[in-house]
């Protein structure tokens, strides 16, 4: 080919690659929420006046365009896959790290939220003035650490361990050790996510009974469901779309249980079971303990022993929450990320008995929400 039938044709197949894009853009079917990635895509820029003499639209337009670029599944998994391979995994947000584990990257952060969460936490139990535990869930990159890829952050989760344990009112229990001992027999993290396998999670049930001088119930004791196709948040956010999904477990021990969630003013929802099966259809299938993250939920099961129990707690606590429902008559879990009631109010509503804080380290490092605590 002669030098002038090249200059002719790169600005051609320049021009035929941005015509298809338009045209992909034009046609392709409109997408409120990305299923892989777990979230809502930018919305169409406002193209009135005021935002586009303040530049708005421009800068939507830019987010509209990255959000619904032609096949951007296709081009993100590229992208992930690229870097990979450039050597940069240590770089990114989610690592990839040995036998496809896939582990978010530590969390950054000075110690200073840290501190004034459990500062406030500690102020809250001295308030309540019943039994009170914090279980700080370590980063599945800290337990998994010999699986981290070359160059990788370190995981601040000893100093979170350090400072809980100078809590005044509130008893630390420590489950690492706990955590490392089970993951020698099976997976106490999934690959995909960075929440604890139902393992994972029966591990700290048994370390909570333990701490209540409780034998532990032995694992034949539960009806083990898997489910194959989980593909969890880390998966979503890393773009390793290679990477094999999950296998979720429901552990059922028959509890009679009630499970009811409340969102805002809309009317409480009551459900029977702990489990929400519809969820085993998504992608995302964690939503089916507890149906996920609700500002305020309570369980009760009328056959059990013990009384009252009050949770704060992030989503760590969702399984873990089906397997204590054998114990409690009533649980009451309150997530501070959504629920803005007086939470002292609640726990003399509800007649709480004991206090339970269930958090990821990460979440106890960054989280801003303890300051609605009161």
């Amino acid at each position: 080919m002669d030098q002038k039938k090249r200059n002719t044709l790169l600005p051609l197949c320049f021009f035929l690659f941005l015509a298809a894009g338009a045209l992909g853009l034009l046609f392709s079917p409109r997408q409120d929420y990305s299923e892989r990635e777990k979230r809502y895509l930018a919305p169409a820029p406002d193209a009135g006046w005021d935002a586009l003499l303040e530049g708005r639209t421009q800068r939507e337009l830019e987010d509209w365009l990255s959000d619904h670029f032609p096949l951007r599944d296709f081009w993100v998994g590229v992208g992930a896959y690229l870097e990979l391979a450039e050597g940069r995994n240590a770089q990114r947000a989610v690592y990839y790290g040995a036998e496809q584990h896939l582990f978010r990257a530590p969390a950054r952060a000075d110690g200073t939220q840290l501190v004034r969460n459990l500062e406030r936490f500690d102020r809250f139990a001295e308030a309540l003035d019943v039994p009170a535990t914090l279980l700080a869930v370590p980063a599945s990159g800290y337990i998994n650490d010999a699986l981290l890829p070359f160059g990788h952050g370190d995981y601040p989760d000893e100093a979170v361990y350090t400072a809980a344990a100078e809590l005044r009112h509130v008893a630390l229990l420590d489950p690492r050790d706990a955590l490392a001992e089970a993951n020698g027999t099976a997976e106490v993290y999934y690959r995909t996510d960075h929440h604890l396998t139902a393992w994972g999670s029966y591990a700290l049930y048994s370390l909570l009974r333990q701490r209540r001088g409780l034998d532990a119930v032995p694992a034949s004791a539960y009806a083990v469901t898997a489910y194959d196709g989980f593909c969890g948040t880390a998966w979503s956010a890393g773009g390793y779309w290679l990477v094999p999904p999950d296998s979720i477990e429901l552990w059922d021990a028959g509890a009679p249980a009630t499970v009811t969630v409340y969102d805002g003013n809309g009317e409480p929802e009551a459900h029977a079971g702990l489990f929400y099966p519809e969820h085993l259809e998504e992608l995302d299938k964690y939503p089916a303990y507890l149906d996920g993250n609700h500002p305020l939920t309570e369980v009760e099961n009328p056959e059990a022993e013990g009384g009252t129990l009050l949770i704060l707690k992030d989503s760590y606590a969702h399984c873990l929450t089906a397997f204590l429902a054998s114990d409690y008559r009533r649980i009451v879990m309150a997530d501070l990320r959504y629920y803005r009631g007086s939470v002292s109010d609640l726990a003399r509503e509800k007649g709480a008995d004991e206090l339970l804080l269930v958090y990821g380290t990460e979440n106890l490092l960054t989280d801003t929400n303890s300051a609605w605590l009161r």
